[in-house]
């Protein structure tokens, strides 16, 4: 029977969008391997590693953990940071500097080699994981493949390296030109959605769509009561990339024309990011805004279920689609109807998935008359039964299980 191990920093217990994905696939592969080991970075996470998997933790002694030794802070910045943090956080998450400032730095890479070898011939390895952000998990699979060339590699990235749009990382030639460097012996790259494959297009001959996991069906049909129209967005928020103006627009007209009255519509907030969020509502009355810091999982996920609309906000251009964020897979699973605000001219990947589930509509920048009468629709439902009862297309949704 084949042995895998995985190297990812993004791991149980730490408490990110990615830790489910890289969970999800550990506890697949305890029903495909004989054995799974895992080698990950202690951020001091209160919590549980992932029953059935051997996993070795190493003490962080890296940048983060020097500058905010009590901070078990993840990589992924606080959006509306300033821009010289914003600069700076962009050229330590870049080649040259990434080899020594990224996650674990040349400490953890050094100790990780090490016992990946040991368990290589103590334990008889013969599959190997490792995922992006950061890079340097990718870097001791890089070495261990070329210690060990019986492996099988796969590389897996949750985020793109070198993304257009986002632009967080500096001299994107030469990333684009290191990247390919680290990952050219391993025998899989994987990504999450069809967009992403489209964009590391020409870093590797074999790269595969690995989506997300939606890990609980939706039931096929819901219609939770509330004596608002409750539109409930939750997790993070990325000013300039994404734009709720388009809804911000229509809910205006609406409340103006009388449609919905100030005291009916609530929008609800959840996250880390309250004070952005606030500022993309700009326009509407204040009494129609519930803005809170983040909240447990389970509180959100109550919340997501009970939600008349589920708002999502993404983002695309020209040849560049699939941002499917891990919040797609939740609001899926909640069969509430879901309203994807795309900035941009449309994402024909997340269409495709919300329409064929019957999950939804999507609109891009040059939607608003479309918009509108979606929402109108959905508002007037709501006055009638104090409800908007949805179905969804669970059979659909099974392919993502």
């Amino acid at each position: 029977m084949p042995t895998l191990l995985i190297i990812s920093q993004t791991l149980p217990p730490r408490p990110a969008a990615g830790t489910r994905r890289l969970r999800y696939l550990a506890e697949q592969a305890l029903n495909n391997y004989d054995r799974v080991f895992a080698i990950q970075l202690d951020r001091g996470y209160a919590g549980e590693t992932i029953p059935g998997v051997v996993t070795t933790v190493l003490p962080a002694r890296d940048l983060r953990a020097a500058v905010s030794p009590d901070s078990p802070a993840g990589t992924v910045a606080k959006s509306g940071e300033p821009r010289w943090k914003a600069h700076l956080r962009h050229l330590r998450h870049s080649f040259p500097l990434v080899w020594f400032f990224d996650d674990g730095g040349p400490i953890y890479r050094r100790k990780a080699f090490v016992r990946a070898c040991q368990l290589v011939e103590e334990e008889g390895i013969t599959h190997l994981l490792s995922s992006f952000r950061p890079y340097s998990d990718h870097l001791v699979a890089k070495r261990l493949k070329a210690r060990y060339p019986h492996l099988h590699w796969v590389a897996d990235f949750r985020d793109l390296p070198v993304d257009p749009i986002r632009q967080d990382v500096w001299s994107p030639n030469l990333q684009t030109w290191w990247g390919k460097r680290v990952i050219a012996a391993a025998d899989e790259v994987w990504c999450v959605s069809r967009g992403q494959r489209a964009q590391l297009r020409g870093w590797h001959s074999n790269i595969k769509v690995r989506y997300n996991p939606l890990l609980t069906l939706p039931p096929a049909s819901t219609a939770p009561v509330s004596d608002q129209f409750t539109i409930v967005h939750t997790g993070s928020v990325y000013p300039g990339l994404q734009s709720a103006e388009p809804l911000v627009q229509v809910l205006s007209k609406l409340l103006a024309e009388g449609a919905v009255q100030p005291h009916q519509l609530c929008i609800k907030y959840r996250g880390k990011d309250g004070g952005v969020f606030q500022k993309m509502m700009r326009g509407l009355p204040q009494e129609c805004l519930d803005i809170q810091p983040s909240i447990a999982p389970a509180a959100a996920q109550k919340m997501q279920r009970e939600a008349q609309v589920l708002l999502m906000m993404n983002w695309s251009a020209p040849n560049y689609y699939g941002v499917l964020t891990a919040k797609l897979w939740d609001y899926l699973a909640t069969g509430r109807p879901i309203l994807a605000l795309v900035n941009g001219p449309g994402d024909v990947e997340l269409n495709e998935i919300i329409t064929g589930a019957a999950a939804g509509a999507t609109f891009g920048n040059d939607n608003g008359p479309t918009l509108k009468t979606f929402v109108s629709n959905l508002i007037n439902t709501w006055k009638q039964q104090n409800s908007v009862p949805w179905t969804v297309n669970v059979e659909f949704l099974k392919k993502y299980r």
